[in-house]
């Protein structure tokens, strides 16, 4: 199937009002092992207000994915994190939760691990010395990984099952009840 993209037309931002300056785009994809996913994108010329998420187009479970991280060549292994999907991976201490800001995106393992780079790095600006070391510990061990001389797990868990690690070696549950009402949906 070929991606199906569209533009909606809107009048006004619903943030600053400004006239002709906002805009929808959206874009369909089949995605193998998951189905039709949605993509949208909102943004404002003139206040510069943005917002990306990601859905499927048909009702999902709860799910949780683990995979285990193990060599350079995973990390071309697809992620869809949906607003309302949770990243951890454990082994650099990191959880990624949903809030109300909360963006989803269609990337790859390699797309995860540079965001969390990223938000290391911004961290550590303004960090005093102390919080400095370990920050720059945990990028060091984060370069490890994207070598693949250190496993690390990325598991991704959604409570309205919009996210996916698509590839045969991710492990694939549905939520428990239990486990559901302890995830943040960034919806409340």
């Amino acid at each position: 199937m070929q991606p199906r993209e569209f533009t909606l037309p809107v009048e006004r931002c619903p943030i600053c009002g400004a006239t002709g300056a906002f805009h929808v785009k959206g874009r369909i994809d089949e995605i193998p092992y998951f189905g039709e996913v949605m993509s949208t994108s909102l943004s404002c010329g003139a206040c510069k207000f943005r917002h990306a998420d990601v859905m499927c187009l048909g009702e999902r479970k709860p799910m949780r994915y683990e995979f285990t991280i193990s060599s350079e060549a995973d990390m071309v292994v697809r992620v869809v994190k949906s607003s309302t999907g949770t990243v951890k991976i454990p082994e650099l201490g990191v959880v990624i939760e949903p809030g109300p800001a909360s963006e989803g995106y269609v990337s790859n393992v390699e797309g995860v691990l540079d965001r969390v780079q990223t938000t290391l790095e911004l961290a550590l600006r303004g960090a005093d010395p102390g919080k400095r070391g370990h920050g720059e510990r945990l990028l060091k061990k984060l370069q490890t990984i994207r070598q693949g001389k250190l496993r690390a797990r990325l598991i991704l868990t959604d409570p309205l099952g919009n996210s996916a690690v698509v590839h045969e070696r991710a492990k694939k549950r549905e939520l428990k009840p239990r486990d559901v009402v302890k995830l943040k949906t960034g919806r409340r």
